[in-house]
């Protein structure tokens, strides 16, 4: 199958390009910005990569010079619509079969699932940014046991809970085994709907394992909107910093945290300003408004003229 890296800040064509290469029998890998997509590329290798909006242009430039120098054979392709044209041709230029069967099959609903879906949902919205991860993490707080029904294209997906952590994902796309980063996937959809089932009575029904109950959320989170997104609603002051709360250790242990991650704790022990902060290693903006509005730090001191730091209006996605 041939392999796709699709790069775009503007989660509406992102989705949009994703669903029609996919339709096209093409394996996609996403990133929001630049800097996603060279990881993400070092990890999978793509033959081609799709640059698309709201992109920053010296990053771009950057990430084009990295990718020909470690592989030279790679494609870089501008979209243009309409967009299942556009799969179309790139499957062709690669000699990549055409998909036998466009039609999604749909997820597996055994008995004891059934009767949970059955259940009015006590949570329901649209998939609007941060929405769905909000959900989780107060369903995983309260040790909530339940199916989060997802409609998206191509389908709905069912996320099943166990006393709060997801056990598993059936996908509409793939409903016998769901791709390792599908709950990151639904994380970062912006456009859908969701509703929560409460009831366990699907546990002998599905292969349950534990996953962390936070870190894909985080990884959606990241995927849908880049950092300066996330560095413009942490709204930060000069002098404004936070702190730990009583739930930071239980929220942390939930995350898989790299190196750059945990410096970025450090500097929050260490009292280092969150505009200092934001400005470090790796993606450090989306792990500190990701910890705001999680509730695992809290607003600490801030000069008398500094802006009041708001951790719930979500960042622009792209």
């Amino acid at each position: 199958m041939a392999r796709i890296l699709l790069v775009d800040g503007d989660p509406s064509s992102r989705g949009a390009l994703e669903r029609a290469l996919v339709a096209e029998g093409l394996e996609v890998v996403v990133a929001a910005d630049p800097e996603a997509a060279w990881e993400a590329a070092s990890a999978f290798r793509p033959e081609v990569t799709v640059l698309g909006r709201l992109l920053p242009r010296t990053a771009v430039e950057e990430l084009i010079g990295l990718l020909r120098e470690a592989e030279p054979g790679v494609i870089f392709v501008s979209p243009r619509e309409p967009w299942t044209e556009m799969a179309r041709a790139l499957r062709v230029r690669l000699g990549a079969p055409a998909p036998r069967d466009l039609t999604p099959r749909p997820p597996p609903v055994g008995p004891g699932t059934a009767r949970v879906l059955a259940r009015p949902p006590v949570a329901a919205g649209p998939l609007e940014f941060g929405a769905l991860a909000d959900l989780l993490v107060r369903l995983w707080r309260s040790a909530a046991d339940g199916i989060v029904a997802v409609d998206l294209p191509p389908g709905v997906a069912h996320l099943f809970l166990l006393r709060g952590a997801p056990v598993a994902v059936h996908a509409a796309s793939a409903p016998d085994e769901a791709p390792p980063d599908a709950l990151a996937a639904l994380c970062a959809a912006a456009e859908g709907a969701f509703a929560f089932h409460p009831g366990s009575e699907f546990a002998p029904e599905v292969r349950a394992v534990r996953q962390p109950a936070l870190a894909p959320l985080l990884s959606g989170l990241r995927r849908a909107a880049d950092e300066l997104s996330f560095a413009a609603a942490l709204g930060t002051g000069p002098d404004r910093v936070a702190e730990r709360s009583a739930a930071a250790g239980a929220v942390l242990r939930e995350l898989a945290l790299d190196a750059d991650d945990r410096e970025t704790i450090g500097g929050l022990d260490r009292g280092t300003p969150l505009h200092a902060l934001a400005r470090g290693p790796g993606r450090p903006a989306s792990l500190l408004w990701f910890l705001l509005r999680t509730g695992a730090v809290v607003p600490g001191r801030a000069a008398e003229d500094a802006p009041t730091l708001s951790a719930t209006e979500p960042p622009s996605p792209g």
